[in-house]
């Protein structure tokens, strides 16, 4: 397949999925501005949390369904499918508006929401199957650009066609009737892909089914930790979107409508930085990246709760926000499509979406309770919220950790330092380095994919949790026997040699040289395959690696 056909053909993906993401916005919000107008602006909370509740149950329902049906028939299908569906739930709604029928409006949303939930997993899935690998990052980037530019233009436009047609929804409804027709033409210009063919059945029980997928994802190298920091970037933004009016109330004294136009400030930053995500990726994908953005986000958070009475320091604070949010996301989503098996590409991603949408009512969940329960202030809310993404991000960083230490020795520390490497190892090498600092060790990870270094420590091996926090680095506690300590170090490299590429035996230079070699010569030793060994040689800011065998260590 050329790679203009394949170009092009993404071009129509996004705009079929800018059409549906702006669609769904007006259309919610429409509906939210018409039973309003109908019963009273007393009752808009109500309304509110009615509607978002019923919007997201149908991503509930049916993601492991849809993840299944994409795995089975051609996703280009789907899409086409979903399309047309959507056409029918917007032409629906005029009857709703000239009934006055609050019901089946109501109906008609959950309708929508479904053939969301259905869109998702293939519209997702398809990336890796029109776009070259090197380029899914990007592609997810621009996807996710278009998509927050979607919502922001929507949330205007529900408003202004409100406002100029003085609250005519029969013009309103026909509208979204029309934008579903643009999106079913350009869904038309996807090329068409083959089905999977998957023999998965869908199963009723879809719970037990979602469990059985992360099951799946929690047997393949950080794809679970991937599932879980895209889940929490929705809890976050739900949160946000839920606590920024009473927030907007509360600390800038503004009017609930006012308010309300402040998540288009972080809606800003996600389409920025969701952008950014795909350009500073390049032609890999890098979760190392999202782990990086996830501190700066967790410090605004905080910054928000601190810093809440200026207005103009909080919308600079909520573009960041959502800046950092759309670099946090874009790493996670194309990893999971990436490192997905085809066949089940599409059951993944449906759990992924069903974990992100638990997120969505979790965030409703959590803010009732810090609010109403703890009474916590909106302010108090944000700072609570930053302690917890920060949490979190320690937790997903550590799981994740030579991902991280990878993209952050590439990007920050080849910045400083220039690192020259003679011979490099082959896979499945054991690499016993007895000279140099953390710094060098770190710097190892520039180069060496797939790398677990192991350590003799003291103070942090007595965190019972700290031994296997950092899934990249096991510290092992230093015994006063050095032949115990070495036995112990070799017997944990070979328990976790069979599932990574590279071992790294950090002794540093405290440890006597003389002993290692002594017990290398030992027959317990020749039960593993030869060493090499790393010398490090600085200068200046150069740093030399150079990897020898055993007999050319002196």
């Amino acid at each position: 397949m050329s790679f203009n056909i394949r170009k092009h053909s993404f071009k129509f993906l996004n705009a079929t999925q800018f059409l549906g993401a702006l669609n769904d916005n007006v259309f919610k919000l429409i509906l939210v501005y018409f039973i309003i107008n109908l019963k009273g602006i007393s009752d808009a909370s109500t309304i509110l949390a009615i509607a978002g509740a019923i919007f997201v149950i149908p991503f509930l329902l049916f993601s492991s369904a849809s993840g299944v049906l994409a795995d089975k028939i051609s996703k280009r299908n789907i899409l086409i499918a979903m399309k047309f569906s959507e056409i029918i739930v917007m032409s629906l709604s005029i009857f709703a508006v000239l009934f006055k029928s609050p019901m089946l409006f109501y109906i008609l949303l959950f309708f929508m929401g479904m053939q969301s939930a259905v869109f998702g997993p293939s519209k997702y899935g398809i990336i890796p199957e029109i776009v070259d690998p090197k380029y899914v990052s990007k592609a997810n980037g621009a996807l996710n650009s278009f998509t927050y530019l979607a919502i922001i233009i929507g949330t205007f436009l529900a408003s202004f066609i409100t406002d100029i047609t003085d609250k005519n929804f029969i013009i309103a409804t026909i509208f979204c009737v029309i934008v579903s027709v643009i999106g079913l033409s350009t869904s038309f210009g996807i090329i068409k892909t083959p089905a999977k063919r998957s023999k998965k059945k869908i199963n009723p029980l879809f719970i037990y089914e979602i469990y059985k997928t992360l099951v799946i994802c929690s047997k393949k190298r950080y794809l679970i930790s991937a599932v879980l920091g895209s889940a929490f970037f929705l809890f976050i933004g739900g949160f946000t979107q839920l606590n920024i009016i009473p927030y907007a109330i509360e600390s800038l004294h503004l009017s609930d409508v006012k308010g309300g136009y402040l998540f288009l400030a972080t809606a800003v930053g996600i389409a920025i930085g969701s952008f950014v995500a795909g350009r500073l990726s390049k032609d890999r994908v890098e979760p190392g990246l999202a782990c990086l953005s996830g501190f700066f986000m967790s410090l605004i958070f905080m910054f928000l709760g601190i810093f809440s009475h200026n207005l103009i320091g909080v919308i600079i604070l909520l573009i960041l926000l959502g800046f950092f949010g759309g670099i946090f996301l874009v790493p996670f989503d194309s990893f999971i499509q990436i490192a997905s098996p085809d066949k089940k590409r599409g059951r993944i991603i449906a759990a992924s979406n069903f974990l992100s949408f638990c997120g969505v009512l979790l965030a409703a969940f959590f803010l009732y309770l810090i609010s109403s329960t703890l009474k916590f202030s909106s302010a108090n809310g944000f700072l609570f919220v930053g302690i917890l993404a920060l949490c979190f991000n320690i937790f997903i960083t550590g799981r994740m950790s030579e991902l991280f230490f990878s993209y952050f020795s590439r990007k920050i520390l080849l910045k400083f330092f220039k690192v020259k490497v003679n011979n490099i190892p082959t896979p499945s090498s054991y690499i016993i380095m007895l000279d140099g600092s953390w710094l060098e060790v770190f710097l190892l990870f520039s180069f060496l994919p797939n790398l677990k270094v192991f350590s003799l420590g003291k103070v942090l091996r007595n965190f019972p949790f700290f031994r296997g926090f950092l899934n990249s680095i096991y510290l092992i506690k230093r015994r006063p026997s050095k032949k115990y300590s070495l036995k112990r170090l070799f017997i944990k490299t070979k328990k976790y040699k069979r599932r990574i590429n590279f071992v790294c035996l950090f002794l540093g230079s405290r440890f006597p040289k003389k002993d290692v070699y002594k017990f290398l010569k030992s027959a317990y030793a020749k039960n593993y395959p030869e060493p090499l060994f790393l010398k490090i040689k600085k200068e200046g800011r150069t740093i030399h690696y150079n990897f020898v065998k055993g007999d050319q260590k002196a």
